[in-house]
């Protein structure tokens, strides 16, 4: 997922709780045109792209990608016979 995927992501869920793109850049205090362009090509700092997922109800955290682990924890990793 890019950086740009996110925004769109963020400002797809701002217009489902009825944010407006121009609303929701003037709450993280930028300007409408610099979320515009975001959604192309960001160049937000962290800490900006954290305020807007913060005014939507997201917040940003890293997890650990680890295919294996996930597997195991979901139960998947040694499937049993006639699964699939």
């Amino acid at each position: 997922m890019t950086e740009a995927d996110i925004i769109n992501e963020i400002i797809t869920l701002a217009k489902s709780q009825g944010i407006s793109q121009g609303e929701l850049a003037t709450r993280a205090g930028i300007r409408q045109e610099t979320l515009s362009r975001a959604r192309k090509n960001s160049t937000l700092r962290f800490s900006t792209v954290q305020q807007l997922a913060q005014i939507v109800g997201l917040s940003c955290k890293l997890v650990p990608d680890n295919p294996v682990a996930d597997k195991v924890q979901e139960g998947t990793l040694f499937p049993t016979p006639g699964d699939g």
